[in-house]
């Protein structure tokens, strides 16, 4: 399959200077990139806290060779913005392959956008990675874990410290909903997330320098629950990577038939009836298994990238990128993304409209549209017999 190669952009004068809503984007979906960088953004007490982690995928490598420098812009437009130093920019040492710190900016009334340039100063190559801060953002407080913030959407569980909120009593809801998987690209439905969605349990927490989440499931926390905001987030187990059987079914729900599926289902944690049904479906033993492991890979790279208030996989952007893979184009803008594919086989562009809640204000769901219909069947045909 032809792929476009994306050029990254050199460390110059011109680097600083692009203007957000025209560069491509399709890094910060790609697996094989030397390094994570996330952004976690929290509201707390009249200020911005935009907590940052570069991670090396190869621990080898020193983090030294890495810059992450931040400027401050007010639109997507602006070419430059203005470089955040001193007090306001806080780095922790360095441990083995990853930089972490925070960026602390007053809250406006006006929305500013937090831009990070992530310079490798052997290869001349930089990134450009942005978050929109708004004043209606409705992430208040944040989760340390074994002396870390956490900057995902999901954790494992365990002991929590939660940040930013006081010495205050805190509400918890925990929702163990089962979040359905994104509706085909067709559907005549969008997948936005319920304001009204009930909560299985609620508690309180007395002491919140100290709290530990071990059950599965959604929760957020918060102070004041006639208010859009709170610290949202998911205790999930096997995950990000899938490994126990009776997890696998479920994500296979984008390639398989009603009945495959059920079937699937019904053998839970029976590895030896799961590959029989695999193997029925691919029909030969060896693209079956070159079919789950790229499937099943996606899936995993889905939970990193797109895990909101519900899992990963199941969210709108982590089906398009599960069934037709990392997208040669990804341009962003204020209120959506573009992910377009051009290769010898098909050329269709997706939309996705942001659609923030106080569980993910990143939260995202794809514009769906009947002409999307023979495309996804094909592609899905390509997928079933392990010539993706």
């Amino acid at each position: 399959m032809k792929r476009i190669v994306v050029l990254l952009l050199l460390i110059n004068t011109l680097a600083s200077a692009q203007v957000l809503r025209d560069i491509n984007y399709r890094y910060l979906y790609d697996a094989a990139e030397r390094f994570n960088f996330q952004m976690k953004v929290v509201r707390s007490e009249g200020k911005w806290n935009v907590f940052y982690t570069l991670q090396l995928k190869d621990t080898t490598s020193s983090v030294s060779n890495y810059l992450i420098q931040f400027d401050v812009r007010t639109a997507l437009s602006e070419q430059l913005g203005k470089v955040v130093r001193g007090d306001s920019l806080r780095r922790d040492k360095p441990r083995g392959g990853r930089q972490s710190g925070v960026v602390l900016l007053p809250v406006t009334p006006t929305p500013q956008i937090i831009v990070a340039r992530v310079s490798d100063n052997s290869a001349r190559q930089a990134w450009i990675f942005y978050k929109v801060l708004e004043s209606n953002f409705p992430t208040n407080g944040g989760l340390v874990t074994s002396g870390q913030q956490l900057t995902t959407n999901y954790s494992k569980g365990g002991t929590f410290t939660i940040t930013g909120v006081g010495k205050i009593p805190l509400i918890v809801s925990y929702y163990n909903d089962k979040f359905p998987a994104a509706t085909p690209t067709f559907s005549t439905t969008m997948g936005r997330v319920s304001p009204g969605i009930r909560a299985d349990s609620i508690f309180m927490l007395t002491s919140p320098d100290s709290a530990r989440f071990t059950q599965e499931g959604l929760y957020l926390i918060q102070a004041d629950t006639t208010q859009a905001e709170g610290i949202s987030f998911r205790i999930q187990n096997d995950y990000p990577k899938l490994a126990k059987i009776e997890n696998l079914a479920d994500p296979l729900i984008y390639v398989c038939n009603r009945q495959e599926h059920d079937r699937l289902k019904s053998v839970k944690g029976d590895k030896k009836a799961f590959d029989r049904i695999v193997m029925g479906i691919i029909g030969d033993t060896e693209r079956a298994k070159k079919f789950m492991r790229s499937y099943f890979k996606r899936v995993e790279l889905a939970n990193q990238f797109f895990t909101s208030y519900k899992e990963g996989w199941k969210t709108d952007r982590g089906m398009i990128y599960i069934i037709f893979g990392l997208p040669d184009e990804v341009f962003r803008f204020s209120d959506r993304e573009v992910w377009s594919y051009k290769n010898d086989e098909y050329t269709v562009t997706f939309d996705f409209t942001k659609s923030p809640s106080v569980f993910d204000p990143d939260n995202y769901v794809l514009v769906r549209d009947k002409k999307y219909e023979k495309t996804l069947y094909e592609v899905i045909d390509l997928w079933r017999s392990a010539r993706f």
